[in-house]
């Protein structure tokens, strides 16, 4: 994602996308659920963090890995925090076979041209029986709404998005989109074994930040318990996490 760009953008229907989209805005529940999972699977080896861009993730974790993203700006910022960097295409990574333990990649997919190049990077150099973290953004309930009424498509991100995920099929034009589905049915040919399906159910406004002890109960384990089972927001989060194993095969 661009840092050129200081100002929401506009999609094709005209609505302002929201400033989570801004670099190096990431939501709070986002990364804190991102963070979680990178911890829960660390085990003292080696974290790859592809698209780290200003290296958000490691920071919050505190965990001593290798951040890779083609962005030469967003990167000049993470030199800053004192992490370990490389400018590099998530599809012709420069590490040899078997070399991490986990690989992270946070709101990567969407906006590789190549995806299964970078499966295929991926799979070549996560031992077998690591873990591959992946979150996406999704197409949520309301611009499914939107789509279905206007007949038009609804974009989560018009100008730095390659596809947009779906947890359904969208039958009513040819576009875009992918379906999670499918999409794990291309991880699994690429050989990664689906572990874990979590997401992130709902987007809290901003200035909740304001209010430290509210985000916390909020956003907290036993909240998003709750947000999973409310039809609308669990068939539609978000965010969804894919943890996924490397075939030992």
């Amino acid at each position: 994602m661009s840092s050129a760009a200081q100002k929401p953008v506009s999609d094709p229907l005209g609505h302002a996308s929201p400033d989570r989209y801004l670099p190096g805005l990431w939501p709070h529940a986002l990364l804190q659920r991102m963070a979680y999972w990178l911890r829960h699977l660390h085990r003292q080896g080696h974290v790859l963090d592809l698209g780290c861009g200003e290296g958000a993730l490691l920071e919050a974790t505190g965990l001593r890995g290798i951040g890779v993203d083609l962005n030469a700006e967003r990167l000049s910022l993470a030199v800053e925090k004192g992490l370990r960097l490389i400018r590099a295409d998530g599809g012709c990574l420069p590490f040899a076979d078997a070399s991490f333990d986990v690989v992270v990649c946070m709101e990567v997919l969407e906006h590789v041209p190549r995806m299964e190049a970078v499966m295929a990077e991926v799979a070549r150099v996560l031992r077998p029986g690591g873990h591959w973290i992946i979150s996406i953004p999704n197409v949520t309930l309301r611009s499914w709404y939107e789509m279905w009424k206007d007949q038009r498509p609804y974009y989560c991100d018009a100008q730095e998005h390659y596809r947009e995920f779906t947890p359904m099929d969208i039958p009513w034009f040819e576009h875009r989109f992918q379906s999670i589905a499918g999409l794990e049915s291309q991880l699994e040919t690429c050989g990664f074994c689906l572990q874990n399906r979590d997401g992130v159910r709902y987007l809290f406004p901003q200035w909740l930040s304001r209010i430290p002890t509210l985000q916390r109960i909020l956003e907290s384990p036993r909240m998003d318990r709750f947000w999973a089972r409310v039809p609308g927001l669990r068939r539609f989060p978000y965010w969804t996490i894919l943890v996924l194993e490397r075939s030992v095969r």
